[in-house]
């Protein structure tokens, strides 16, 4: 194994993989944080936190793309860490334990036994193309409010990354970051002075059930999960990676449910990282793109050994440098999946309304305006077609009379 590695290593892979790494520690975990202060969690339940989720995403990852030889990056649901910042304040920790174990074993179930697989047949490719189009939007909008918030960062990592897709494109995105570092250096506050890292001893939490949690908060953990794990496993299929989805779910619920003791919100590919790994950014032979989710899942454990004090790292980090960079890595992606919602005509306008309400934000009964987008496209789409569907079934009918 550690010889196909070695054949199958490339910069601009190590490159992506690092750069998923740093977009998932950089903005979610600091959700966690926000969460954790909102529940009144000590410091050690806080790092026992981290420590499970980026534990949890790092085998998850590693397993996944030794295994099946694609770039998959493990992730949390950072929608569903947002749910607990107001969560954590109706409800105990250990209620949300509970919660968490139930879901996953729930997930579990859906995945091993198959379901999983016949339930995302029925999900229509351009309204999931079209409600990724609208998360990697934001991702790809933000580029440019970095710019005007840090310009003298941002300028010169377009530049580079313009004249980078000009000579050498396999590179354009490393050589963009390298940039980054360059021109923030002399304004970095990159000293170790004050920083202590501590290795993590887990805290487990013993859980509690209470009917009023898991319907409140673990019905909507369930749908946001059912909701990432199609849409992760839709982009790995976009880019041309036919993996399992019954090995994707069952083997992501199957490390959850330990975890969940230690405060583990569901592990699952990421959607929005992973595209950014799965495309052509990453390397032009589909079969070495795997290498960035081993890059990443060897972080993750490096990361999460340390838990809640690897933060003070990730606060140095220069302002809207890694926004700037995940959103150039997901322009490629971004344009794909416009192409494939828009490409039927008949299926434009619910594409385009799955599109507007994802790129919105709104936000109903704890469910982000990602699966609302799919949801109003699906009803959008039946509304257009029932009238079409009620002539067919009168014709039918005529025809038994006669």
């Amino acid at each position: 194994m550690l010889s196909r590695i070695r054949s199958d290593f490339s910069f601009s892979a190590a490159i992506a993989g690092l750069i998923a790494l740093i977009a998932t520690y950089s903005e979610p975990v600091l959700i966690v944080v926000q969460a954790a202060q909102a529940g009144h969690l000590s410091y050690d339940q806080l790092s026992t936190w981290i420590w499970a989720v980026s534990i949890g995403a790092g085998m998850v990852g590693l397993w996944l793309s030794l295994r099946f030889r694609m770039p998959v990056i493990g992730a949390w649901s950072t929608p569903g860490v947002a749910l607990l910042i107001t969560a954590l304040a109706q409800y105990p920790f250990s209620d949300v334990i509970g919660c968490y174990i139930v879901v996953s074993i729930i997930i579990a179930v859906i995945g091993l036994s198959g379901l999983f697989s016949r339930l995302i047949q029925y999900l229509p490719a351009h309204l999931l193309s079209a409600m990724i189009a609208g998360v990697l939007f934001e991702f790809c909008t933000s580029i440019f409010r970095s710019l005007q918030s840090t310009p003298v960062i941002v300028l010169p990592v377009l530049a580079v990354y313009v004249l980078g897709r000009r000579l050498i494109s396999r590179y354009a995105v490393a050589l963009a970051l390298l940039a980054g570092v360059l021109v923030a250096l002399p304004g970095a506050e990159l000293a170790t002075h004050g920083l202590a890292l501590h290795v993590v001893k887990p805290d487990m939490t013993y859980p509690t059930f209470s009917g009023s949690a898991l319907i409140g908060l673990g019905l909507p953990l369930l749908l946001l999960a059912l909701t990432q794990l199609a849409t992760s496993i839709h982009i790995l299929n976009s880019a041309g990676f036919a993996i399992s989805p019954r090995a994707v779910v069952g083997s992501s619920a199957l490390m959850s449910i330990p975890l969940s003791l230690f405060g583990n919100s569901g592990i699952n590919p990421a959607a929005i990282v992973g595209a950014m790994c799965a495309s052509s950014e990453c390397h032009e032979q589909p079969q070495r793109r795997y290498i960035s989710g081993v890059v990443c899942g060897i972080g993750y454990l490096c990361i999460g050994t340390f838990g809640a004090s690897i933060l003070a790292l990730f606060s140095r980090l220069p302002e809207g440098l890694t926004a700037t960079l995940a959103g150039l890595a997901l322009i490629g992606t971004l344009v794909s999946n416009m192409a494939t919602s828009l490409a039927n005509e008949g299926n434009r306008e619910a594409s385009v309304v799955t599109f507007v309400v994802t790129v919105s934000g709104m936000s109903f009964f704890g469910l982000g305006s990602a699966l609302w987008g799919l949801i109003a496209g699906i009803l959008f789409s039946i509304a257009l077609s029932k009238q079409p569907v009620l002539r067919r079934f009168v014709q039918l009918k005529t025809v038994d009379r006669r």
